[in-house]
């Protein structure tokens, strides 16, 4: 392990929980039936999977800490879900393909780059410490960031945009970091 994976970042404490918060507010209800993930753009074909499929994916577990923007930390809890990399083994992305727009059911974005989307330090969980997520914290699907400002960490995921550009997500517009690295402390923009 990394020695700053015992450390707490710069500005944060630790929480008892993880708090449910969200821009829009969540869902009221979520028909798993029809749930859909597309990815699109800058990719050779479009891919819609179920989350049945999602599902059928190789299981993942890791331990993750959630660190909100506003300063507390939910630290050392167990997630499962499936590894991006996984979900986008079928998929070619085209040579310019550098950017993901995560789209969430609620309307709510973010953006990463490729090469941190399908890192080890990316899952799109379904679990939190062996139950299925609370739909407050994201059921069915939530990206977890590792290392990330919480605002990285959509919750009920729908899509992935595959950009040349990197193109602010909701947050970002709003001057938040668009790398958000925690132990650098980049909550807001210079």
């Amino acid at each position: 392990m990394d020695k700053k994976d015992f450390l707490m970042p710069p500005g944060q404490r630790p929480s008892a929980r993880l708090y449910p918060v969200s821009v829009f507010g969540k869902p009221k209800e979520i028909d798993t039936k029809k749930y859909r993930i597309s990815i699109t753009g800058l990719i050779k074909e479009e891919k819609i999977f179920t989350l049945e499929e999602i599902y059928k994916l190789p299981k993942e577990i890791g331990q993750f800490d959630i660190h909100c923007v506003d300063g507390w930390s939910y630290l050392g809890h167990i997630f499962s879900g499936v590894s991006l990399v996984k979900l986008f083994k079928e998929i070619e992305l085209t040579e310019n393909g550098n950017f993901a727009l995560v789209k969430s059911i609620d309307g709510y974005t973010t953006d990463l780059p490729i090469s941190f989307l399908l890192s080890d330090e990316v899952l799109l969980a379904y679990e939190m410490d062996g139950k299925p997520l609370e739909i407050a914290n994201g059921y069915p699907l939530r990206l977890i960031a590792n290392g990330k400002y919480a605002y990285k960490d959509a919750k009920w995921v729908i899509g992935f945009e595959i950009m040349e550009k990197d193109r602010p997500g909701f947050w970002e517009e709003k001057g938040y970091s668009r790398n958000a690295d925690i132990y650098k402390n980049e909550r807001k923009e210079i």
